[in-house]
């Protein structure tokens, strides 16, 4: 079963195609003099658009969309072109509509059963069935004197780490003590770097 809108006021109309109010007139009063009924019904003392009138909106922001304008939209009577339309004409029944629909559906869903019955099939009579093949994606090598690196450019620019972070550029999980010595550089505790204590990083002077 196919889900329908059965009326939208001119304030639906607006969200449901992105355009302000006077645009939305603008198409009404082109729909009408194309020859569509476009006078919406009072419906709980609001002004409504049936299914069919909605139908027949959505297709002409199709063509919209498209790039074209109201006046290469077909008239309602003699028209014989209505492809932008979902019904073949405004008046023709949803159930047509909703048949046609069900019907791609069930055509759908009996191919699945199909595949599913022949993979089923292949499993009991012995046949092998090709495996799946799953690639994982290729991850860099990782750069082992990245730390070093980064070691060497606080030393450089006089940067302030914390715990956490010289912690985690010498491959620790703490760091105690007033200073560190670790790959030629050494770790001084200076003060406080916000929750954490501060450690200043300079080379360590060959002995």
């Amino acid at each position: 079963m196919t889900t329908e809108i059965d009326s939208l006021t001119i304030k639906d109309f607006e969200s449901r195609y992105g355009v302000t109010r006077s645009n939305i007139y603008n198409r009404i009063n082109g729909l009408k003099e194309k020859g569509y009924r476009m006078e919406p019904e009072k419906q709980g003392g609001k002004s409504v658009f049936n299914a069919d009138q909605i139908a027949v909106m959505d297709a002409l922001d199709r063509m919209l969309k498209d790039g074209k304008s109201i006046a290469d939209f077909p008239t309602a009577n003699g028209a014989s072109d209505l492809s932008y339309v979902s019904q073949d004409k405004p008046e023709l029944s949803r159930r047509t509509q909703d048949s046609k629909t069900e019907n791609g559906s069930i055509m759908l869903f009996a191919g699945m059963i199909d595949a599913i019955a022949t993979k089923v099939a292949d499993l009991i009579s012995g046949r092998p069935v090709p495996p799946v093949e799953v690639k994982l994606p290729e991850l860099p090598p990782s750069d082992p004197l990245s730390n070093l690196r980064s070691i060497q450019e606080a030393c450089d620019r006089g940067w302030l780490l914390s715990t956490s972070q010289v912690a985690a550029l010498l491959g620790v999980k703490s760091v105690s003590g007033k200073t560190v010595q670790r790959f030629g550089f050494t770790f001084t505790r200076v003060g406080k770097n916000g929750a954490e204590s501060a450690w200043r990083v300079e080379q360590t002077p060959n002995v």
